[in-house]
């Protein structure tokens, strides 16, 4: 599935940051909107890489693409 650009994509990120594991941890709600319809993730979601979510890998996206600008958790 193509997934969503722009503004609400940037927004969409900020709302992440990336754990030493590779996976991914919601720091706070996130919603976007994508041609398969609204993702929402609520604060404390972790996704794991190859782990599907509402049709779309949220992890794989956000190492592929933000993985040299992520946020470290703590």
């Amino acid at each position: 599935m193509p997934f969503a650009s722009g503004q609400g994509m940037h927004e969409f990120v900020q709302h992440f940051c990336k754990n030493a594991d590779g996976s991914w941890t919601c720091t706070s709600p996130a919603t976007l909107q994508t041609p398969a319809g609204r993702i929402q993730v609520t604060e404390g979601s972790r996704f794991y890489p190859g782990t599907v979510f509402m049709e779309f890998d949220i992890a794989g996206w956000l190492t592929e693409h933000l993985d040299d600008r992520a946020d470290r958790c703590e």
